[in-house]
C-alpha cells in the first residue's frame, strides 16, 4: 500500500472490495446477486452462439429417446441361460478351492517340499 501511495495509485481498503471489484471486473456475481438475469443473458448468449455456427438444438425428448435406444442396444442381457448359470458356479467352485491331495505349487512346480527334503538328506543347504 505504501508504494501505491507512493506513485499516486488508489489504494484499496480491505480485501472485501477487493473481491468486490474482481467480481465486476470479470462478471462473476455471487449467486444471489441478479441470478434470473444471470441465467437470461447465459441462455441468450448460447442461443446466439448456436445460430452462428448453425448448431441445431435438440429436444430433450429426442435425447432420452436416444439414451434409451442406447440402453438397449449394448446393455447386458438381464438374465443368462440357466445353463450358462450353472457352468459358472461349477468353474467359480472349481477354481475357488484347492483340490485335495494336490501340493502347492510356486512357479509351476510341484515338488517344493520333496525338493527340500532331498536337498536336506543330501547335506547341503537349500538354495
Amino acid at each position: 500500500m505504501k508504494r501505491a501511495e507512493r506513485f499516486g495509485m488508489p489504494v484499496q481498503l480491505s480485501e472485501e472490495e477487493k473481491r468486490n471489484a474482481r467480481a465486476e471486473r470479470f462478471g462473476s456475481v455471487s449467486p444471489v446477486q441478479g441470478s434470473d438475469a444471470l441465467k437470461k443473458s447465459e441462455e441468450h448468449k448460447k442461443q446466439a452462439r448456436a445460430e452462428r455456427f448453425g448448431l441445431v438444438k435438440s429436444d430433450t425428448a429426442d435425447e432420452e429417446a436416444k439414451k434409451k435406444a442406447r440402453l438397449t442396444r449394448f446393455a447386458p442381457p438381464a438374465k443368462t441361460d440357466l445353463v450358462e448359470e450353472d457352468k459358472r458356479k461349477a468353474r467359480a467352485l472349481r477354481f475357488s478351492q484347492p483340490q485335495p491331495g494336490s501340493q502347492p505349487q510356486a512357479n509351476g512346480k510341484g515338488d517344493i517340499e520333496q525338493e527340500a527334503v532331498a536337498v536336506d538328506k543330501a547335506g547341503g543347504e537349500p538354495e
